[in-house]
C-alpha cells in the first residue's frame, strides 16, 4: 500500500467446504411439571374474573367484526417460547395470539367468548391450559395509553415535528389476524383520513424533477421505479390488506385529531416522526492532500451524509445521486469530513494506527444541517435508498454518519432501522452506522439495525493505538438483545479542513473502508461475512457495551491469519430441529505437549430474515442460534464420546430466560467466544467439532404452525485456533488435513495504489 512499507505476506482465511453433520433432536413441550402449582389457584380465580369484567365492559371497546384486542401480561419466569400461552389463548376458545408486546402478548377475542373462556379457566383440568393459566399474570383491553407508550396525549403531540397540515407521525395497524376484523379496521382508517389524518407528499415527489438525462440512466429508472405515485394511507391499506400488517407516516391535523386516532383502536403503537442529523463540524482551512493517481478500481462506499463539495475529492467519487436534500439545507461540511476519513482517513490521521486502505465515494445527500427545519419522512427516505443500493450494486458497503436524536426504546426497534436492514438483507449490502453521541442515554436510531455493524466511539493512547472508551460517544447495548455497538474505532481524529473533531460519526467513517475491502478481497462476500471477519478480528476478549467487541487489527487485516494461527470461514443453511456439527482434525502444534494448549475464537452470525417480526418490538427476532467448539473427554451414560465446550457460550439451563436475554443476550444474531487455553485442556480423540443448532418462537407470525416449517436460514462461521507461536505451522497442519475441504477465501488480485498529485 502507498505511503507505507511492505507489510510481510500472511497467509489467507481459508474457506471450509466440508458439510455438517445433522443430528435430530426434539426439544420439550408442556408438561405436567410446566404448571407453577403454588399460584394455579390464585391465577383461576384472578384471570376469570378479570375476562367477566371485560365482557361486562366490551360494548364501550374499538371492535372490528365483532373482535377486540386484550393484553396479556406474562410472569418473569414465564418469558420462555416454550410458555407461549397458544393453548388457552386458542381458536377453540375464540382467540388468537397477534403478536408479542412488551412482557407479554396481544390476542384477538371475539367478544362474545370472554365470558365462556372465563369459565374454561375456572374449569378446565387439560395440562396445557392448566400450564399457561399458572404463567400468565394478568389480561385486560389493549388501550389507548399502551398505543401512546405511556406518553400524555399533549407530550405526544408536541414530540412531532411539524409539517405542512398538521403534525407528522409513524403510525403502526394494529396487526389483527382475522380477515373480516381486518378489512373493517381498512374501512375505519378510510374513514378517518381527510379528518383526523392526513397523507403526506407522494414518495420522492422533490427529486422527480432532478431525474433528467445528467442521472444515470440505470440510477433514473431504479428511483423512478421507487416512487409511487399513490397517496401513503392508500399504500399502507394495500399493504395491510396483502400482508396483515402495515405502518405509514401520517400527517395529523390537530392533538384532538391525534385522541381520534388513538381511539378508533386501529393502531398500536405511534411514534413521532424525530429529526436525522449528523455530528457537530469544525473549522478550518482545507489543505491539498495527494490522492492515488487512478482510482477506479477502487472499492466504493456509498456515504449517506450531507453530501461532498470539496473539489479535492471529486477524483474519489464513483458516482453522485440526486440530491434528496436540497443544497441550502444540507450538511455539506459534515459530508466533507466524513468522505475525507473514508477515502484517506489514514493519511489524515497517520499518527493513528489506521490501515492505509483508499476507497472511493458515492454520494448520498440526505442529511440537513443543525437546526434546519427540514422534515424528512423517513418512509420517503427509506424510497430512496431502495432505489439507489438497486442502481449501485457494485457499492456494497454504505456509510451512514448519521443519527435520530433519541434514545432507543429498550421494547422494540425503531421503524427507519427496520427499515434500513430490509434494505440491507434485499440488496445484500453492509450499512455501517454510528451509535450516536451525547447528550443522550444509550444507543440512538438507526443503530438498532441488525444488519449492519453498528460503530461507537474510542480513544487512543500515545502510540495511536485503541485505548478506553470515548467520552462523546453513546453506548449500549440496542434493543431485543442486540449486541450494540458492534466495534468501535478512533472517535478524535484530524478530517478534511486541518480540524480535528470527536465523534461517532468519524470512528464510523474510519470503519467503513475496511469493510470495503474486506468485501472486494474475498471470494462470495457476504455483508454477514464481512460483519463476522471485522468482529472476529476485533482486539476485546468479549462484548463490551461501550467498546463493542473491540477495534478491528491493522495487523492481520481481516481477511488474513495471524502467525500461530489458521481461521477458516463458512457458511451454512440451518433449520431448527437439528443440531449440526463440523468434525477437525487437531492440529499438531495444539496437542504436542499431550493436552490442547493455546487460543481460539469463534464467530456465528445468523442472517434471521424472513425470521424477523415486522412489529418489531421486545421479540424481534425469531430464531436464535448456539454455537461451540468442542472437545471431547469421557463417556456419557450411553457410553457415547462426551464432549465439552472450548469456546461457547453460558450454560443457559441454569439460567432464567430473563437471565439468559440480559447476561447471555441470548437472542442476538451474533455469537462470538474468545478463550485463551493456554494452560493446556486434557481431551480424548483426535479430533474438535464446531456445534451449531437453531431455535425457533412465535411461529403464528408467519403461519407457521410448527418449526419443521421453519426456512433454511443463512449462518456464517468463522473460526480461529491457534499457538500464536509463529514458529508452530498450525496454518499448514490444519490445512493439509483437510486436504480439499479448503480453499483460500480471498480473490489473488491486490489492490495496489500509485499517489498521484491531484
Amino acid at each position: 500500500m502507498a505511503d507505507s512499507p511492505r507489510r510481510p505476506l500472511l497467509n489467507p482465511v481459508l474457506r471450509f467446504t466440508q458439510d455438517p453433520k445433522p443430528k435430530r433432536v426434539t426439544g420439550g413441550g408442556k408438561s405436567a411439571d410446566s404448571i407453577i402449582g403454588n399460584r394455579l389457584d390464585e391465577q383461576r380465580e384472578a384471570l376469570a374474573q378479570a375476562f367477566r369484567t371485560m365482557a361486562e365492559t366490551v360494548v364501550s371497546q374499538p371492535s372490528f367484526s365483532g373482535q377486540v384486542v386484550v393484553y396479556a401480561g406474562m410472569f418473569e419466569d414465564s418469558l420462555a417460547p416454550s410458555y407461549t400461552p397458544d393453548d388457552l389463548f386458542h381458536p377453540i376458545h375464540g382467540a388468537r395470539l397477534i403478536a408479542p408486546h412488551r412482557t407479554g402478548y396481544l390476542i384477538e377475542f371475539q367478544a362474545d367468548q370472554l365470558v365462556r373462556l372465563a369459565e374454561q379457566i375456572e374449569r378446565t383440568t387439560r395440562i396445557k391450559e392448566l400450564v399457561d393459566i399458572s404463567r400468565v399474570q394478568s389480561a385486560r383491553f389493549f388501550s389507548e395509553e399502551n398505543a401512546r407508550g405511556g406518553r400524555e396525549l399533549s407530550a405526544l403531540w408536541d414530540a412531532a415535528p411539524e409539517a405542512e397540515d398538521g403534525r407528522a407521525f409513524i403510525t403502526w395497524l394494529m396487526p389483527l389476524r382475522s380477515r373480516e376484523a381486518g378489512e373493517h379496521l381498512i374501512q375505519k382508517v378510510a374513514g378517518l383520513r381527510d379528518n383526523a389524518i392526513l397523507s403526506p407528499r407522494p414518495l420522492l415527489e422533490d427529486i422527480r424533477g432532478a431525474l433528467d438525462s445528467s442521472v444515470p440512466a440505470v440510477m433514473r429508472r431504479s428511483l423512478q421505479a421507487a416512487a409511487s405515485e399513490g397517496d401513503r394511507i392508500a399504500l399502507a391499506m394495500r399493504d395491510y390488506r396483502q400482508r396483515g400488517h402495515a405502518r405509514a407516516t401520517v400527517i395529523i391535523p390537530s392533538q384532538a385529531a391525534l385522541g381520534q386516532l388513538l381511539a378508533s383502536g386501529t393502531v398500536f403503537r405511534i411514534d413521532p416522526v424525530s429529526p436525522i442529523t449528523s455530528t457537530a463540524p469544525g473549522d478550518g482551512a482545507e489543505p491539498n492532500r495527494p490522492l492515488p493517481a487512478d482510482m477506479s478500481g477502487l472499492p466504493i462506499v456509498g456515504v449517506v451524509d450531507g453530501g461532498l463539495t470539496a473539489n479535492s475529492y471529486k477524483s474519489a467519487e464513483a458516482w453522485r445521486a440526486p440530491a434528496f436534500i436540497a443544497d441550502v439545507h444540507a450538511d455539506t461540511k459534515h459530508g466533507n469530513q466524513v468522505t475525507s476519513l473514508i477515502v484517506q482517513g489514514h493519511d489524515w490521521n497517520n499518527n493513528l494506527a489506521l490501515p492505509p486502505l483508499y476507497c472511493q465515494v458515492g454520494t448520498v445527500q440526505a442529511v440537513p444541517k443543525h437546526g434546519s427545519s427540514i422534515f424528512v419522512d423517513p418512509q420517503n427516505l427509506v424510497a430512496y435508498l431502495d432505489g439507489l443500493m438497486g442502481a449501485a450494486s457494485n457499492t456494497r458497503v454504505w456509510n451512514f454518519s448519521l443519527n435520530i436524536k433519541e434514545d432507543c426504546p429498550l421494547d422494540g426497534v425503531n421503524s427507519l432501522s427496520h427499515d434500513i436492514a430490509m434494505l440491507a438483507r434485499k440488496h445484500e449490502v453492509l450499512p455501517i452506522i454510528s451509535i450516536g453521541n451525547k447528550p443522550g442515554g444509550h444507543i440512538q436510531p438507526p443503530a438498532d439495525c441488525e444488519a449492519a455493524i453498528t460503530v461507537g466511539g474510542r480513544q487512543h493512547d500515545a502510540n495511536g493505538n485503541p485505548a478506553g472508551e470515548c467520552g462523546v460517544s453513546l453506548s449500549g447495548p440496542g434493543p431485543s438483545c442486540m449486541l450494540k455497538p458492534d466495534l468501535t474505532n478512533f472517535s478524535k481524529v484530524r478530517v478534511i479542513g486541518g480540524t480535528v473533531t470527536e465523534g461517532s460519526s468519524f470512528s464510523t467513517a474510519l470503519t467503513s473502508p475496511v469493510a470495503a475491502h474486506t468485501m472486494a478481497r474475498l471470494r462470495d462476500a457476504s455483508p454477514d461475512l464481512v460483519k463476522a471477519l471485522l468482529l472476529h478480528n476485533a482486539d476485546r476478549d468479549a462484548f463490551d457495551a461501550k467498546l463493542g467487541f473491540g477495534t478491528p487489527a491493522v495487523d492481520p487485516l481481516p481477511w488474513e491469519c495471524r502467525p500461530g494461527f489458521v481461521t477458516l470461514q463458512w457458511t451454512a443453511q440451518l433449520r431448527p430441529g437439528a443440531a449440526f456439527y463440523w468434525e477437525l482434525p487437531i492440529p499438531a502444534s495444539l496437542r504436542k505437549t499431550g493436552k490442547l494448549k493455546g487460543a481460539g475464537a469463534l464467530t456465528a452470525i445468523l442472517n434471521p430474515h424472513p425470521m424477523v417480526s415486522e412489529i418489531a418490538g421486545m421479540n424481534y427476532f425469531s430464531a436464535r442460534l448456539e454455537a461451540a467448539l468442542q472437545f471431547e473427554r469421557g463417556v456419557t451414560s450411553n457410553g457415547d464420546a462426551k464432549f465439552h465446550n472450548l469456546l461457547g457460550s453460558l450454560e443457559k439451563e441454569r439460567l432464567t430466560e430473563q437471565q439468559a436475554r440480559e447476561l447471555d443476550h441470548k437472542w442476538s444474531p451474533v455469537r462470538h467466544h474468545k478463550k485463551s487455553f493456554a494452560r493446556g485442556v486434557q481431551f480424548d480423540g483426535e479430533n474438535l467439532r464446531v456445534y451449531a443448532r437453531l431455535f425457533s418462537r412465535d411461529l403464528y407470525l408467519y403461519g407457521m404452525n410448527n418449526a419443521d416449517e421453519v426456512p433454511p436460514l443463512d449462518t456464517v462461521f468463522v473460526l480461529s485456533i491457534g499457538t500464536g507461536d509463529e514458529n508452530d505451522d498450525v496454518y499448514n497442519e490444519l490445512r493439509d488435513e483437510l486436504g480439499t475441504f479448503v480453499e483460500a477465501a480471498v480473490i489473488d488480485t491486490e489492490i495496489d495504489v500509485e499517489i498521484g498529485d491531484s
